[in-house]
């Protein structure tokens, strides 16, 4: 039954993103936006699916949780605020409500992706070499999804330009963030893990493609 609804699980993951794939990339700008706008909801349903999956529920975890997302979100705060961290950017429409000028769900998007490369890496012993590796593959997806974020207004760069500072940040924050996690919780397990990170890359390489 576990197996069963593993399959399942997986197989609706990579319909909702097929799906999003066409409905972003094969519509009209009027299509595509109805598209976007549930954006939010695709996240949230990523989030619950890969969730259902984790084994190890408690306290520490819930908390670990809460402050990578946290983090997270008030790193963005001060990045949109400041332009010190990333560089100088601001967040569009299409990550939905906002909260200090930052999506509010942008925090869970960073616990996420913390989360999945955490269970993908967890047999890497070494605490710094599994920091390290993590944040590389982090920020590798960080380079596939920009291009994307720009063209479909998940937030803009000024002047259109990417700057070096982003990746830079992108990967000593996701290396501090790492780090915590994996001190504070200890290795992680989810077999649906590799899926949905594999999903994750698909996803944002393909529309790179198309868009």
């Amino acid at each position: 039954m576990r197996n069963k609804w593993f399959y399942i699980h997986s197989f609706n993951l990579i319909i909702i993103y097929i799906v999003g794939i066409c409905g972003i990339a094969f519509t009209n700008s009027n299509q595509q936006l109805l598209f976007l706008q549930i954006t939010p909801l695709n996240l949230i349903i990523t989030i619950f699916f890969t969730l259902l999956f984790h084994k190890k529920w408690n306290s520490t975890f819930i908390a670990s949780a809460l402050i990578v997302l946290l983090f997270g979100f008030f790193v963005e705060v001060i990045g949109v605020k400041t332009g010190v961290i990333f560089g100088t950017y601001w967040y569009g429409k299409t990550l939905g409500f906002k909260l200090l000028e930052v999506p509010v769900l942008i925090g869970a998007n960073w616990f996420l992706l913390v989360y999945l490369i955490s269970v993908v890496f967890n047999n890497i012993k070494n605490i710094f070499l599994f920091a390290g590796i993590s944040a590389a593959v982090m920020t590798l997806l960080d380079v596939f999804i920009e291009p994307v974020a720009i063209r479909l207004d998940f937030w803009q760069w000024q002047n259109n330009v990417i700057p070096l500072q982003n990746y830079i940040a992108w990967y000593l924050i996701s290396f501090l963030l790492f780090l915590f996690f994996r001190k504070v919780y200890g290795n992680t397990q989810n077999r649906i893990a590799i899926i949905v990170l594999a999903i994750q890359f698909l996803f944002f390489a393909v529309l790179n493609l198309l868009l």
